[in-house]
């Protein structure tokens, strides 16, 4: 009982505490300088949190090993012989450290390539999730469907779908429809639809292509795409109420996910100059 009074009394334990709270004050100091520094530097809070989140990760695990060494280092402990005596021990730790590293590696790529930041929408696994979290070893999605939380290792993601923030609803009409009649009852469908909630923007892009089934009309639309579900919903209704409203049937309705970006900023800035 002695013996266990005398070391935590003793200049060791003390100096290894002190170690350890100096290592925690030092994590706070660095991640309030990074929200402070980046915040500063103007960047979105998308952005912001995806930068926090692997740098912090990166320093953390470098301020709590230096910490570990200094600790050992007071209890007369020397890392070095001891991680080459462990021989079997070392290499599996070895090896765990290389897993770290790849996801590491795998999370800076991941933010210097921009596949994803925290706040956007992807699909993962055929699963459009919300990117909850991310640091330089894992990150987190949140499904929008079921709400199910997936931690990811970096290293797992080679690729990724992000989803889009602009959607496009099709509409095929009959061949003896009055195109005057189906562009007015779409640009009323356009007024109400501008009053949804998290609605960016809506543009009826008019007749857009001819098929065997009859005439497509298109409909653009720009929102938070966590939030395309229901607002899908809620255009659709507009649409609908106006087409009963002029006395029009479709044949056809298409509702697909606009990824060609270029092709699609044509088709509106024509849209806009006619």
């Amino acid at each position: 009982m002695d013996d266990i009074i005398a070391y935590f009394t003793s200049g060791t334990f003390i100096g290894s505490v002190i170690i350890v709270v100096i290592a925690l004050v030092v994590l706070h100091v660095i991640k309030k300088y990074l929200v402070k520094k980046v915040a500063y530097s103007g960047k979105d809070e998308q952005h912001k949190n995806t930068f926090i989140g692997i740098v912090f990760s990166v320093l953390q695990y470098m301020v709590i090993l230096i910490a570990v060494i200094v600790v050992m280092r007071l209890h007369g402990v020397n890392p070095i012989s001891i991680v080459t005596g462990l021989g079997i021990v070392a290499t599996i730790i070895g090896l765990s450290l290389q897993d770290m590293l790849k996801d590491i590696i795998a999370g800076i790529n991941i933010y210097n390539s921009n596949f994803y930041k925290v706040g956007d929408m992807v699909r993962w696994n055929g699963e459009e999730c919300d990117v909850k979290y991310f640091s330089a070893r894992v990150t987190k999605f949140q499904s929008i469907y079921t709400n199910s939380t997936y931690t990811v290792c970096n290293s797992q993601i080679t690729s990724i779908e992000k989803i889009k923030d602009t959607k496009m609803i099709m509409l095929e009409f009959h061949f003896e429809d009055d195109p005057k009649a189906v562009n007015a009852a779409l640009d009323k469908a356009c007024k109400r639809a501008e009053s949804i909630d998290y609605m960016k923007e809506v543009i009826n892009l008019g007749l857009i292509d001819f098929s065997t089934q009859g005439v497509t009309y298109g409909i653009l639309y720009k929102c938070p795409a966590h939030k395309n579900l229901f607002i899908r919903i809620d255009v659709i209704r507009c649409i609908y109420e106006e087409l009963i409203n002029a006395g029009l049937t479709l044949n056809l309705n298409l509702d697909v996910d606009v990824n060609m970006a270029g092709s699609l900023e044509t088709i509106v800035n024509n849209n806009n100059n006619s």
